[in-house]
């Protein structure tokens, strides 16, 4: 099995009860298993998990996600990754202070 990765940087705010509104820049890793003919092209996966990222980039969290962590936004992307039928096997979200999450996807 063959999978290609894409990146993205996302910039996003978020409050909790706890915590007043900040914001943190995430790096998205996106991994997708290639096409049953054996060819997925990268170029447009690529540029499809950019048009995705404008749902998130510069927003507040609290107004897309229930619950707006990095587990939640990794769940999101992998959702909206495979509306446009990508098969999506791992998304990783990496915070630059060394923090990250890892959803990995049968």
């Amino acid at each position: 099995m063959m999978t290609i990765w894409a990146e993205c940087i996302v910039s996003a705010a978020h409050r909790f009860a706890q915590y007043d509104l900040h914001g943190h820049t995430y790096t998205v890793r996106v991994s997708v298993r290639e096409s049953d003919d054996g060819f997925l092209n990268a170029e447009s996966f690529r540029d499809e998990l950019m048009r995705i990222r404008r749902g998130v980039d510069h927003r507040c969290l609290n107004d897309v996600l229930v619950t707006p962590t990095m587990e939640e936004l990794a769940r999101w992307f992998a959702r909206e990754v495979r509306k446009e039928g990508f098969d999506v096997t791992e998304v990783q979200i990496i915070r630059p202070e060394g923090l990250g999450c890892r959803l990995t996807l049968a």
